[in-house]
């Protein structure tokens, strides 16, 4: 079989998937040689799982001709490694998470990074984007920005932004991937871009690479409050223990959020539990919550019974409880409340059982 298309059947039997596409192929013809696809596309795709010594074994190569391979693609942002028992592990990355976050949080804007930009964004709304998160399953969730939920309110601690972040030992900021890829596509919304954290093993990873920088908990709790006030939403992994990241995302350029308002797949983003209420009363229908809204579940429409006047109108069913509404209405007309506990679907416990999950859905509906 071709190398390539090898490597692409690898990438598909991730959890998220990667359907077989001539913009997949010309995607990973960009970004491996052939001899480092035949070499991939052999890669466990469980982290931590094989070291240097059983891939040579493998692969039938000298420890000293594969290591360099497998460096130069972790400097790519291809392969994730580890050490694991004083020896080098070496896995695959997922194209999502991973291999295209990677091909832009150094930000470049040299030509290939832009055709790479081309090529993604064609293939996400081609096919990827419906293939890898239409799931019932939701991959990501929200968490609610913290001053928008009354003291009164129980917010668990995997929902409390700050409690993630003060309790995590590896802190990491990069650029967020998905404004950086529509800066190279022309259409970017111009919202910060270092505010994207990244947690846990895959720090050391990321930082010894270059593709992100060791952060204090101080500047991660000063970048939270930078997005909050740019209009930028919380989202992390699905998961109640040991999230990989915390990206702060738009409507109009992350690739989670515009899953929602241009493939209509609402199940990409878990509600953070939370949802909000409108007080009609004391509305005064200025639509800077609209504005602020990133999922449109806000919005100002023609008042019938006023010419030129408008009223807001709420769709709660798309509210994903981000808590962004709240701190720009100047009439207190806006609250945050639980949802019913029948609609709330929790977490799931870890990254192993959310990947398990959404195999098994991929499997139920046939890849």
């Amino acid at each position: 079989m071709d190398n390539y298309q090898a490597l692409a059947d690898r990438l598909d039997q991730f959890p998220t998937g990667a359907p077989k596409t001539e913009h997949l192929l010309a995607i990973l013809k960009t970004l491996f040689t052939e001899e480092e696809a035949r070499i991939a596309s052999q890669l466990p795709i469980q982290p931590f799982r094989e070291k240097l010594s059983k891939l040579s074994e493998k692969l039938g190569m000298q420890p000293d001709r594969l290591k360099p391979v497998l460096e130069t693609l972790c400097d790519k942002g291809l392969v994730f490694a580890r050490a694991k028992d004083g020896e080098m592990a070496y896995a695959l990355l997922p194209l999502m998470p991973g291999i295209f976050e990677f091909q832009f949080m150094k930000a470049g804007y040299d030509p290939k990074t832009r055709a790479l930009a081309r090529l993604f964004n064609d293939y996400y709304y081609d096919a990827w984007g419906r293939a890898s998160f239409g799931f019932k399953t939701s991959f990501t969730r929200t968490i609610p920005i913290a001053q928008a939920i009354a003291p009164n309110q129980t917010v668990e601690p995997y929902r409390n932004v700050r409690n993630l972040i003060e309790n995590s030992k590896h802190l990491a900021v990069t650029n967020c991937f998905c404004r950086h890829e529509h800066e190279l596509l022309g259409d970017s919304c111009g919202k910060p871009k270092e505010v994207c954290m990244l947690f846990g093993p895959f720090v050391e990873h990321a930082v010894a690479r270059g593709f992100a920088r060791k952060a204090s908990k101080d500047e991660m709790l000063d970048k939270l409050l930078l997005a909050e006030q740019k209009g930028l939403v919380h989202i992390t992994d699905n998961v109640r223990e040991k999230i990989t990241f915390i990206c702060n995302c738009c409507g109009c350029c992350c690739g989670f959020l515009c899953a929602i308002n241009k493939l209509n797949i609402p199940s990409v983003v878990a509600s953070s539990g939370f949802m909000v209420k409108l007080n009609e009363t004391e509305c005064d229908n200025c639509g800077a919550c609209a504005k602020r809204c990133q999922v449109k579940a806000l919005w100002l429409e023609d008042d019938p019974d006023r010419p030129k006047k408008k009223l807001l109108k709420t769709n709660l069913d798309r509210c994903i409880g981000c808590g962004l509404c709240i701190s720009s209405c100047k009439k207190n007309a806006l609250e945050m409340v639980r949802r019913p506990e029948e609609s709330i679907v929790l977490p799931r416990a870890s990254y192993e059982e959310l990947g398990l999950e959404l195999m098994k859905e991929r499997n139920q509906r046939g890849r």
